[in-house]
């Protein structure tokens, strides 16, 4: 069994060596997509297309910055995330002699597991958003999504999967997101949101569905809360 030193040193490391690949997984971009506004088309900037893993490295990337200060450290202004957890491990006494050790080894623990989790996800599972209670990510088996209902394993709350679904479509609305079918079918699908591009081609010319614009291809663009909106409409009416 580790100890709590070994425990920590570990955790340290993980988030470490994980960091340049959840890097590339929270840099993945959308395809520029154009929005019309009053002044006529133009194109936007792309949007993060994980952003569950954007926010960990966010939340990552704050940890360990409040570390390197609670170790007594003076790191040099622009210094990355991996130097910042180098230095750290390199003085994880000075973390263990604090007053505060117990709740320092637990959020380093958590945030080791929710990067395992994201760079090693459980076979066959979806992860559909993070937990409303304790913001802990969510994977759902197969017959979780069947079930319509999964608990946190961490805060142990239970959540109908539509709920948290919607909450990370919205993040994906709130932030202006518009793609063509396929690009839609793409972001939704890690949530465990099952839409086919043919699906909201259909729904379009049913008149079901509305475009807001088109590419630079001449494919229609659509909103990802419209898209939502008629999943979620269309699954009731089944």
């Amino acid at each position: 069994m580790p100890t709590p030193a070994q425990q920590l040193h570990n955790h340290l490391r993980t988030l470490k060596d994980g960091w340049p690949i959840l890097s590339l997984i929270a840099a993945k971009k959308a395809n520029i997509m154009a929005r019309s506004t009053g002044n006529g088309t133009h194109s936007i900037a792309p949007i993060p297309v994980n952003i569950d893993a954007w926010q960990l490295k966010q939340d990552i990337d704050l940890l360990a910055r409040r570390l390197t200060r609670a170790a007594g450290l003076h790191p040099h202004r622009g210094m990355d995330v991996p130097a910042l957890l180098k230095g750290i491990m390199l003085h994880e006494t000075n973390l263990l002699a604090l007053d505060d050790a117990d709740t320092i080894t637990e959020q380093v623990a958590l945030a080791a597991t929710r990067m395992d989790r994201m760079l090693n996800p459980p076979p066959a599972c979806k992860m559909i958003g993070p937990c409303p209670k304790c913001g802990y990510e969510l994977w759902c088996t197969e017959l979780e999504m069947f079930s319509g209902y999964k608990a946190c394993d961490r805060c142990r709350g239970e959540w109908r999967i539509k709920d948290v679904q919607q909450a990370s479509v919205l993040r994906l609305a709130l932030g202006g997101a518009q793609g063509t079918a396929a690009a839609i079918a793409r972001w939704m699908d890690p949530y465990g949101v099952a839409v086919k591009p043919n699906t909201i081609t259909k729904w379009a010319k049913r008149g079901i569905l509305e475009p807001v614009n088109v590419d630079e291809n001449g494919n229609p663009v659509y909103n990802v809360w419209d898209v939502w909106r008629t999943f979620t409409r269309r699954d009731k009416d089944k």
